[in-house]
């Protein structure tokens, strides 16, 4: 009852907020008529993209959020179960490019200082990241992804579904999800200590043309493996909490597990990288981004953390562009299958190891028959599809006309354009089509990984 035709849409339809009753959760964000800052965009004479200041020349702006999720059915006209303050901008890398936002959220108190917020029923915090799917039409990629993953590893960021209105606008199905970052709940690592010097950390490979001052001077900068632009940087400690004498220790100790890790001695139970690794952790991991078939792995948006004196572990993060939806190398022939994996760095050693090798096949054998078996995976989708119900409609009435490749620019649509689905059916058919086609690639080949540690390749590594 809340979709009316409207000429001036490019859908030819919108949605009235003041009508709305969703079944999801239901956030109101008022920016009070400010320009969102972290816009994306390119300056006469700089070859590095720019992001958008504030009207005050800050990254943020000061928002108000009001939340509405308990209940039944939600809508504008209920009194708020939650309201907050917020510093909010833009977020993502390409996906700052879509028609489609999505947002970083830091909840804040009266001064503008953080201040962790219950979001959802997810663990307190004040980092979350609201996440748009725009090039993602089954919207459900990263809910997918981040629920099996965290049925599966350690930590997985924790998600919900929710539907946005900003100053008044519809804006459709949005994910709330936590951010990789520190704190209970999430990568739970020690906080800095200035009388031991030692701190727990979370870095992130990640790209960009121009170097991060949050770029990190270890160990593989210097392998020359990084793929062209990749920098490893530093996310947790911020800066507020970062000493010389902290960074120095954040970059000896993770340069050390790289150092074993390309060892000759990097299968040493005594001096290889198992010392430094949670190698069950990066097994798993592993498996996802193959099953997922994330290309980005190695080059962006991938997370590691580490406590004083624990292991590495992995942290998942970004399915958006997984299971066939990767955007980008439009001479890419995506017919060919491949390990995504196998050359990204750390993993292109860990894959030299026939230990690990031997292992990721035993434990992916072992996943197919459960967590990751068709019939779980097909039931899990059907599942959030039913879940989702009328609120998919409302957001296609908004977002709808992104089927017709035409009707968008480059950025924000497959390439190829025969690849791009017509329709939300046809969508979510896509997905199936690629994760179950590409479960049942490494059901056939997933043995071929034992090349990668067979003695001919690997022999130049040993003494």
């Amino acid at each position: 009852a809340c979709i009316h035709p409207d000429a001036s849409s490019k859908t030819g339809y919108m949605v009235d907020p003041e009508e709305l009753q969703t079944h999801l959760p239901l956030l109101e964000i008022d920016t009070g008529g400010q320009e969102i800052p972290g816009a994306p965009y390119y300056r006469s004479g700089v070859k590095s993209v720019q992001y958008t200041l504030s009207d005050s020349g800050e990254t943020t702006i000061r928002a108000s959020m009001s939340v509405r999720d308990r209940g039944a059915l939600h809508m504008l006209s209920e009194e708020p179960d939650q309201n907050m303050e917020l510093q909010l901008r833009y977020r993502g890398n390409s996906s700052r490019w879509f028609d489609k936002k999505s947002y970083f959220l830091r909840t804040v108190d009266s001064k503008g200082e953080s201040e962790a917020q219950e979001l959802l029923g997810m663990e307190k915090h004040d980092n979350w990241a609201l996440h748009g799917p725009f090039l993602d039409k089954t919207l459900m990629r990263n809910y997918l992804g981040m629920n099996i993953s965290g049925q599966i590893m350690d930590y997985a960021p924790d998600v919900r579904f929710c539907e946005l209105v900003l100053d008044g606008e519809y804006q459709g199905v949005y994910v709330l999800m936590e951010t990789v970052s520190r704190g209970k709940g999430r990568a739970d690592v020690r906080k800095p200590s200035r009388e031991s010097g030692t701190t727990g950390y979370i870095i992130q490979f990640d790209s960009a043309s121009v170097r991060s001052p949050k770029a990190l001077d270890n160990f593989t900068d210097y392998t020359r493996v990084l793929k062209p632009k990749a920098q490893v940087l530093l996310e947790y400690p911020g800066e507020r909490s970062l000493t010389p004498e902290i960074k120095e220790y954040i970059e000896r100790d993770l340069s050390a597990a790289e150092r074993a890790l390309y060892s000759y001695d990097y299968d040493s139970k005594i001096y290889g990288y198992e010392q430094f690794f949670d190698v069950g952790e990066f097994i798993d991991y592993f498996i996802l981004v193959e099953a997922f078939e994330i290309q980005d792995t190695g080059s962006l948006s991938t997370y590691y953390y580490r406590d004083v004196g624990g292991k590495f572990k992995p942290c998942v993060w970004d399915f958006n562009n997984s299971s066939g939806n990767y955007s980008d190398n439009i001479e890419d022939d995506y017919s060919i299958r491949k390990f995504v994996a196998v050359q990204a760095p750390w993993f292109w050693m860990m894959c030299k190891d026939e230990k690990f090798t031997n292992a990721v096949i035993r434990r992916y054998g072992e996943l197919r028959k459960g967590t990751l078996s068709d019939r779980s995976l097909e039931g899990f989708i059907d599942k959030t599809l039913d879940y989702l119900g009328p609120a998919v409609d409302r957001n296609y009435a908004v977002w709808g006309y992104s089927f017709d490749p035409r009707q968008v620019d480059e950025l924000n649509k497959l390439l190829p354009g025969e690849r791009n689905p017509r329709d939300f059916d046809g969508s979510i058919e896509q997905l199936k089509d690629a994760l179950f086609g590409r479960l049942h690639w490494l059901d056939e080949h997933i043995g071929v990984l034992r090349q990668y540690s067979h003695e001919s390749a690997v022999k130049k590594f040993n003494p």
